[in-house]
């Protein structure tokens, strides 16, 4: 089935973090089908490259931005280098994520910190950086992402869950504060997608048939569908959305 086209996204600009690989680079790849300016960040240097010379040869307004995240500082700068690309940003896409595993008893007070670090505390500082952007244009939209594996409570990566938890608290605070200014701030939850990295390192023939007996809708999740929903919130079809969390999972149980 093709994507939907969304008209108004085309010639707007957008920041997605962890673009690189998965379903950041699903998403990349969908904001540059309907038109955006989009520029991405990501610590894969090589596959960074790699994606923003081949939607570049498909004639794509794409930039990509080598930055970890955990460095403050940096991040910010490379949006601001970003932005004198693109202009100003009316899109943000906190995408960028980690779910190592992890034991409960090995659990250091470092770890934690970079765990957080990682999945959790660069969504305030983007979203703080995009901000002023999108009050000049008179709105825009911020996506963050979670996952359902804070509600299905898994085992073996207890700083990645509680940290996925926290982006449902931090979309609605968000959404409230910039919500007066027509910044519109969702949270988008996936259930188990099967990109690259899934498949290669947790997926099983049992844990597959595990996971479709809980799905009412059987098959994979890929990452285009986790950036179809992502599309339908960053344009204005979803101008009164705000402070939500859409969840795709194929009606995992």
């Amino acid at each position: 089935m093709p994507p939907a086209l969304y008209p108004d996204l085309a010639g707007r600009a957008a920041l997605v973090t962890g673009g690189a690989d998965g379903i950041g680079r699903a998403i990349v790849e969908a904001l540059a089908a309907q038109g955006c300016k989009v520029a991405f960040l990501d610590r894969d240097i090589a596959r960074g490259e790699g994606l923003a010379a081949e939607l570049a040869e498909a004639g794509r307004a794409v930039s990509f931005h080598a930055v970890d995240l955990r460095d403050v500082p940096a991040t910010q700068a490379a949006i601001a280098s970003a932005r004198a690309l693109h202009g100003p940003f009316a899109i943000g896409v906190n995408n960028a994520g980690h779910d190592e595993r992890h034991d409960f008893e090995a659990v250091t007070p470092d770890y934690w910190d970079d765990r957080f670090a990682v999945n959790l505390r660069p969504m305030m500082f983007v979203a703080q950086a995009l901000a002023p952007d999108m009050r000049a244009l008179g709105g825009g939209a911020l996506v963050n992402l979670s996952s359902t594996s804070w509600m299905k409570g898994s085992p073996h990566m207890i700083a990645y869950t509680t940290a996925k938890a926290a982006v449902l608290g931090f979309t609605r605070s968000l959404a409230r504060g910039l919500g007066p200014d027509g910044i519109r701030v969702n949270c988008v939850t996936p259930g188990w997608v099967m990109t690259e990295r899934q498949r290669s390192l947790w997926v099983t023939p049992e844990k597959w048939q595990a996971a479709q007996q809980g799905q009412s809708l059987k098959g994979e999740i890929l990452p285009r569908d986790i950036a179809a929903m992502v599309l339908f919130l960053c344009s204005d079809v979803s101008r009164m959305c705000a402070g939500q969390n859409f969840i795709v999972d194929a009606g995992t149980v």
